[in-house]
């Protein structure tokens, strides 16, 4: 059994929120809860986490400024049995629920596309060939013996999945930008690309008839969903990374947003 306890050293506020002081007023940071606070007994050991204590400082920073994931995913199977992330369906409710706070936050008037899901049982979330079972790789288990691999994928309805493949085209209405925000899809056309790959770039999307121009910083846990922010906006750049204010400085954005798992907080 794994506890936490009730301190924590490596958290340091003073020089871990200094960075976001000159955009507050136009950031939101979007906190998606570890597994273990949901599902513990689907991880190899059952954990028990008492505390939150990155999760309390972040949240005493940002305030209102911040979405806690964790109410709307609890017991509504958003988190795969055999893999670390959660998976499409809680997407889909994390989806709704960001567009509804960047609304009342900011008011803006950013309309929701209607998605529906389709459940899809496997014997193994590793046949898929999508890059999802983690807890049931051989890499992973070790000497570990599961009782199951059985779990249930969700596809959303209506939408083109940049995870984990993607062949850039002249026709390709994603960009590969590089840290420079240099466009460089021209030198991976019709290569068919991994994710190992594309995450390094940064992805950028412009829309017609749409306002604002946005940067989302992500991790592993937004990857397979990133295809539903795409529509929002009139510029996006997707960057896998935590916060960076020298992105920011070179991109001028009228929106910032940080989806971050909160093991990933520090």
């Amino acid at each position: 059994m794994f506890i936490i306890p009730n301190t924590n050293t490596r958290y340091k506020p003073n020089s871990t929120f200094k960075r976001y002081e000159t955009i507050l007023d136009k950031f939101l940071f979007i906190v998606i809860p570890n597994k273990s606070l949901i599902y513990a007994e689907h991880l190899p050991d059952i954990y028990n986490l008492q505390y939150r204590p990155g999760f309390d400082l972040y949240s005493n920073y940002f305030k209102h400024h911040l979405i806690d994931m964790f109410p709307s995913l609890i017991n509504l199977d958003t988190y795969y049995k055999t893999d670390t992330h959660i998976n499409n369906k809680g997407g889909l409710i994390m989806y709704n629920n960001f567009i509804d706070k960047i609304n009342n936050l900011f008011g803006l008037t950013i309309v929701k596309q209607e998605y529906t899901l389709n459940a899809i049982e496997c014997k193994s979330l590793c046949e898929l060939g999508i890059g999802i079972g983690d807890l049931a790789w051989p890499s992973n288990l070790g000497n570990q013996t599961l009782s199951s691999t059985y779990d249930v994928f969700y596809t959303i309805n209506n939408t083109e999945q940049l995870y984990c493949k993607y062949i850039f085209t002249p026709e390709s209405y994603i960009r590969l930008l590089n840290n420079n925000c240099i466009d460089e899809t021209l030198k991976n056309l019709n290569k068919v690309l991994e994710w190992n790959i594309i995450s390094n770039y940064i992805l950028y999307v412009k829309n017609k008839d749409k306002k604002y121009k946005v940067v989302i910083f992500y991790d592993s846990f937004l990857i397979s969903t990133l295809q539903l922010y795409i529509p929002l906006f009139h510029e996006i750049f997707f960057i896998k990374s935590i916060f960076d204010i020298e992105k920011i400085n070179i991109i001028k954005p009228d929106y910032v947003f940080e989806f971050r798992c909160e093991r990933f907080l520090c």
